[in-house]
């Protein structure tokens, strides 16, 4: 479950209801998070995290969250688009082509083994990764 979740299933609680272990964790896991963004000291989350597992009530643990922003839910959405990392792929590939041709002209050509190494790698990877077509069907044994 997700902060912005978490969030969610607290505040839409009656307040009266026995908070339950899962409930706990999940503002412990809300403190934690505001704690690294920095929106609360050491000394708060520390008291506000001890406060948690010892709350009774749904409305204990609101409290405790009360005065803390919502979290939007992060996007399923990849950070690079795959437009972009076919252009990232492309410009990799050219400079190790330009770094080889430049250690051919210098005479240093084995030298530049570790670069080939690393075409070997983009190269395969662009390709999904198999050397080989995968077989169709059942495999069958000589003879």
């Amino acid at each position: 479950m997700t902060w912005g979740a978490n969030r969610g299933l607290i505040e839409g609680m009656d307040d009266a209801l026995r908070a339950a272990d899962r409930d706990r964790d999940d503002v412990a896991a809300i403190l934690r998070e505001q704690y690294a963004q920095g929106r609360l000291t050491m000394e708060e989350y520390d008291e506000r995290s001890t406060a948690a597992a010892s709350a009774k009530t749904m409305g204990d643990l609101r409290v405790l969250t009360a005065d803390l922003p919502a979290t939007p839910e992060p996007s399923g959405a990849p950070a690079w688009s795959r437009g972009r990392m076919r252009w990232i792929a492309v410009a990799g590939v050219l400079a190790t082509v330009a770094l080889l041709v430049g250690a051919a002209f210098a005479g240093h050509f084995l030298l530049a083994f570790p670069t080939w190494l690393v075409v070997l790698i983009i190269v395969r990877h662009a390709h999904g990764g198999r050397r080989f077509p995968q077989a169709r069907g059942p495999r069958t044994g000589r003879g």
